[in-house]
């Protein structure tokens, strides 16, 4: 059981990337005992985390009953939904064909009722929270901030539509102590985008081709090195502010940082959202990130709002490293696209 004398945070999805990551960081601090939700606590990641002491506890986000139990005496949740698992499931996307929608809609419709059901378990414990306890991953509303020119990003969306849309008005208790954490680009978004990042040409130089203005600012995180920092300093803000994390650069200089790590010639070419798609495996999984980077290009990938970042954080006197993105590709095996 937890310590009563430390704070309790329960971090959902915590052998993922991004709870996994926060975990660890609040793992080192001795004032807190970490709680970490998942669906099989046999796992490995699981038993890696027991052994650093967390208290691993079996919770699935379609089940609100397990959420509340899992919940009891929070003083901090971290919330994390997801997206990208039921999209690529076989038996998911069976059941999109099923329901005559498309699996990209499927996975958004999952995502926000597990938003909600996450909400609606945390704010039966809203009273234990302390003044920022509820610390929620997020992005932004491409609906909104596009004034409608996209309508179906739905990996946005369907975070937004939750984080904070459902949150505010139906728990504004519970809003008044949430903190909604945007995370940018996955410096490892390569490995699920390989064509898109690194496309061999006949010379062989490599090419980087998005739907995406070469010179536009764009966040980019290293996920498991800075998401546990980043949300352990946001835990010492007031509450009620909205974040993002990861550094800011064009992913012209991305791919110069990644010519400078690897020695290979590397040149960045702003394509269309159809030649993505047809550059792309899964159609799916084109159409959904060709939106995106078409998207990060205008209104921009934090759909233009005013976020708060780690600079600011520093500048409250909170400690908040990021890694920059040169750093973090120093720190990854390109081996397999170098020697294609």
């Amino acid at each position: 059981m937890a310590d009563v004398q430390k704070k309790l945070i329960v971090v959902l999805g915590a052998t993922g990337n991004q709870g996994g990551a926060v975990a660890r960081r609040f793992l080192q601090d001795p004032q807190y005992a970490v709680r970490g939700l998942t669906r099989n606590i046999s796992s490995p990641a699981a038993q890696a985390l027991t052994e650093l002491g967390a208290e691993m506890v079996a919770a699935e986000l379609d089940d609100v009953e397990s959420l509340k139990k899992a919940f009891k005496g929070a003083n901090l949740i971290f919330s994390v939904t997801q997206y990208w698992e039921p999209f690529f499931r076989p038996d998911c996307r069976a059941r999109a064909e099923e329901l005559g929608i498309n699996c990209r809609k499927y996975a958004y419709d999952v995502e926000v009722q597990q938003g909600k059901n996450i909400t609606d378990a945390a704010a039966t414990v809203v009273d234990t929270l302390v003044d920022n306890g509820f610390l929620v991953s997020t992005l932004s509303n491409a609906r909104k901030c596009s004034n409608g020119k996209f309508q179906d990003l739905y990996h946005f969306d369907s975070k937004a539509d939750v984080f904070p849309d459902y949150v505010v008005p139906n728990y504004p208790e519970l809003a008044a102590k949430m903190s909604c954490i945007h995370t940018g680009f996955f410096t490892t978004s390569h490995n699920i985008l390989p064509d898109s990042y690194f496309a061999k040409q006949s010379d062989g130089s490599f090419q980087m081709r998005f739907p995406c203005n070469p010179d536009k600012l764009v966040p980019q995180l290293d996920v498991n090195r800075d998401t546990g920092n980043f949300v352990y300093a946001v835990s010492q803000m007031p509450p009620g502010k909205a974040y993002m994390a990861g550094q800011y650069l064009s992913f012209k200089d991305w791919a110069a940082a990644w010519g400078r790590v690897t020695g290979a010639t590397i040149t960045y070419k702003q394509v269309t959202m159809d030649e993505m798609v047809a550059e792309t495996p899964d159609k799916a999984c084109g159409l959904e990130v060709a939106l995106m980077y078409a998207y990060s290009s205008d209104p921009g990938y934090d759909g233009g709002m005013e976020l708060l970042t780690a600079e600011d954080i520093q500048k409250a006197g909170i400690e908040c490293p990021i890694t920059k993105v040169e750093e973090s590709l120093a720190k990854q095996d390109f081996s397999k696209y170098l020697n294609k």
